[in-house]
């Protein structure tokens, strides 16, 4: 019977993820991320105009402080997995 039970799928793209919406929010949240994400892998990290608002391992605990601050219409969260970073240094 556990063959009738799905695989869940696991996208990359979170329903609740805002996406910067200026051009000067693009370039903080960028620059938050170049100078941040080797403090922060294998993390989620919510972030809202480069500015962090919190981070966990799970995107749940995670999602559930940052809506417990009343921050979630305000998040961008961002999984810093070690694959998406390792060839961006220098």
């Amino acid at each position: 019977m556990n063959s009738l039970i799905p695989k869940p799928i696991v996208t990359s793209s979170i329903p609740s993820t805002r996406t910067p919406k200026t051009a000067e929010d693009v370039r903080k949240t960028m620059n938050w991320l170049q100078q941040h994400h080797e403090e922060y892998l294998g993390q989620w990290v919510a972030l809202h105009h480069g500015k962090l608002l919190g981070a966990n391992q799970s995107f749940c605990k995670l999602h559930q402080v940052i809506e417990d601050a009343s921050q979630l219409n305000i998040a961008l969260f961002v999984n810093l997995k070690l694959e998406q970073w390792s060839g961006q240094r220098g």
